[in-house]
């Protein structure tokens, strides 16, 4: 256990992992963009939120009861986080009240999804309340019990 290093098990497998996610034409500046996010209606968010753009690893802990789902890692892209929140763009739609892993370079998360928008076929923008943040270790990568691998 303690010669696990977790940056160079999430850089093999952010490597590995299938990448499914076709941007919409209009979001060709998508990694280019940072800062903090406009607020449009600020009765609906309490918090700031902050463009941050970069790859990660899910997978999905907690799927409907009604949705079969595989134990494994697929990639994302981050959009933005808050203090309680997070939206990434996924490859399928994710449904509402299921659990997910975010597992990032220098921490991991759990996390809710609370909604999902279809943008491409394949990119979905879905939102996300944490639900626990974690710092870097083996358990990122263990689900059910199972190490998971790509």
């Amino acid at each position: 256990m303690l010669d696990f290093d977790y940056p160079v098990h999430y850089a093999g497998l952010i490597q590995q992992v299938s990448w499914d996610i076709e941007l919409p034409e209009q979001w060709n500046e998508f990694f280019t963009e940072t800062g903090v996010v406009a607020v449009v209606d600020p009765d609906r968010r309490d918090k700031q939120r902050r463009i941050v753009r970069m790859r990660g690893l899910m997978s999905i802990d907690r799927p409907l009861p009604s949705i079969k789902r595989e134990k494994r890692f697929f990639g994302v892209y981050t959009k933005d986080f808050s203090k309680d929140a997070c939206g990434v763009v996924t490859p399928f739609q994710l449904y509402p009240k299921e659990r997910v892993r975010l597992v990032l370079p220098t921490f991991w998360l759990e996390l809710r999804v609370v909604r999902c928008h279809r943008e491409t076929s394949t990119c979905f923008d879905t939102g996300f309340a944490l639900v626990r943040r974690h710092d870097p270790d083996r358990s990122a990568f263990i689900s059910g019990g199972n190490f998971l691998k790509v």
